[in-house]
C-alpha cells in the first residue's frame, strides 16, 4: 500500500461589490451552488481563466455524507503529454481514442458549517490556486452582472487580529503576492499605494514580495502606525496567504518594545492529511474525502475563528444564479 500525503486548506467565501465592499454569502450559498450545478448542462458548468480551461461538476455521495465540487483544470494537449510504460521503459505520445477526450487535474472544494466556508484539497500534484477557484466561480455563476465577485479567504488566526489591532505600531511587514492576484484598488493607506503602484509596473507572471523593516530606532509613530494598519489592511483582503508582522509598543518609560515575528494567517488554515492507496492505482474519492472529512473535524476543534464580521465584512449579500456566465475569465 502506499500513503499518500495532501493539504486541506480552509477558506471563508466573501462577495465583494464594484465599490470594494464585503460581505458575507448566504447560509445557503453553497448549498444552492451544488444544486445548480447537477441541472447545469456541460456549458454552463465551463470557464476560463488565464487561457486555461476548467469545468466544475456537483458531487453528492452517500458515504462520505459530503457534497461538494469538483473542478477539473483541463490539460492541453500541446502540453506534450507522455505515455511511459514503467517496465519496458516505452515512451508514446498520450493520446486518445476519443479526440475531445483531456487529461484533467481536480480540486475538491467543500463547503462545511453555515457560514460560506469550505475546505479545499486537489489529489493532483499541483491543485488550481484559491485565486483562480474564485475567479472561476465569479465566472461561471454569473456574478459580475449583479455587480459581484466571489474570493475565497483564508481564516484568520484571532489572536494575532487582536494584537494587530491593539498595537501602537508595527516595526516589520511582509506580504507574498502571487502572480495574477488581483490587489484591492482602495485602502492601505501608503502601504496599499506601495502594493498597487509595485503591480502596476510588475512583470505579468512575476511573483512579488513586499518587506518593509525600521531600523534599531524604530523609526517615527507615524511610520509604525502606517505599517499597522497595512497590515490590517492584508488580513481584511485575499489578494495574499503568507504575510508575517512584527508588532512594536511604547513602555511607561517610552521606550518601543518589539514584539516576535508573527505569522498573519493561522497555522491551522491548512491541515496535512494522509490516505492509502494501492501502490500503482489512483485513490477512490471515499478515500480522499474521507480525509478532508477528518481535517475539517480537526480543524473544527481547534476553537473559535475570526468570522467574516470581525474581519470586516458587514451583512450578507444574496445571489441569484442563472444559467452560467459567458465562459472566458482570461
Amino acid at each position: 500500500m502506499a500513503i499518500i500525503s495532501k493539504t486541506v486548506r480552509f477558506y471563508d467565501a466573501v462577495l465583494i461589490d464594484s465599490k470594494d465592499a464585503r460581505k458575507s454569502v448566504e447560509p445557503d450559498f453553497w448549498t444552492t451552488v451544488i444544486d445548480v450545478f447537477a441541472n447545469w448542462d456541460l456549458k454552463a458548468r465551463s470557464g476560463r481563466v488565464f487561457e486555461v480551461d476548467y469545468f466544475g461538476r456537483s458531487v453528492s455521495p452517500k458515504q462520505p455524507p459530503l457534497p461538494h465540487l469538483q473542478v477539473e483544470r483541463i490539460r492541453d494537449l500541446a502540453e506534450q503529454l507522455n505515455r511511459s510504460n514503467v517496465a519496458n521503459g516505452d515512451v508514446e505520445p498520450l493520446d486518445f481514442d476519443d479526440p475531445d477526450d483531456r487529461v484533467s487535474e481536480p480540486t475538491y472544494i467543500v463547503p462545511f458549517g453555515t457560514h460560506g466556508r469550505v475546505a479545499v484539497m486537489s489529489p493532483a500534484v499541483q491543485g488550481t490556486r484559491s485565486e483562480t477557484l474564485s475567479r472561476w466561480l465569479t465566472l461561471v455563476l454569473g456574478l459580475v452582472p449583479q455587480g459581484y465577485s466571489l474570493e475565497l479567504v483564508p481564516v484568520v488566526d484571532p489572536d494575532v487580529l487582536q494584537k494587530i489591532m491593539n498595537a501602537e505600531g508595527a516595526v516589520m511587514l511582509e506580504v507574498h503576492v502571487d502572480a495574477g492576484v488581483h490587489v484591492p484598488s482602495t485602502g492601505g493607506g501608503d502601504v496599499g499605494d506601495a502594493f498597487r503602484s509595485a503591480q502596476h509596473h510588475s512583470l505579468d507572471e512575476a511573483r512579488m514580495v513586499f518587506r518593509w523593516s525600521l531600523d534599531r530606532s524604530g523609526g517615527t509613530e507615524s511610520v509604525r502606525d502606517a505599517l499597522r494598519k497595512g497590515a490590517l489592511w492584508v488580513v481584511r483582503n485575499t489578494f495574499s496567504s503568507n504575510a508575517k508582522v512584527k508588532l512594536a509598543d511604547v513602555d511607561d518609560d517610552g521606550r518601543l518594545v518589539r514584539d516576535e515575528v508573527r505569522s498573519i494567517f493561522r497555522d491551522r488554515i491548512t491541515k496535512n492529511v494522509t490516505f492509502q492507496t494501492v501502490s500503482g492505482q489512483r485513490a477512490t474519492d471515499e478515500a480522499i474525502l474521507a480525509a478532508v472529512g477528518d481535517a475539517i473535524r480537526d480543524f473544527s476543534k481547534g476553537g473559535p475563528t475570526i468570522g467574516l464580521q470581525a474581519a470586516g465584512t458587514v451583512g450578507t449579500a444574496k445571489v441569484l444564479l442563472g444559467a452560467g456566465g459567458d465562459g472566458d475569465g482570461s
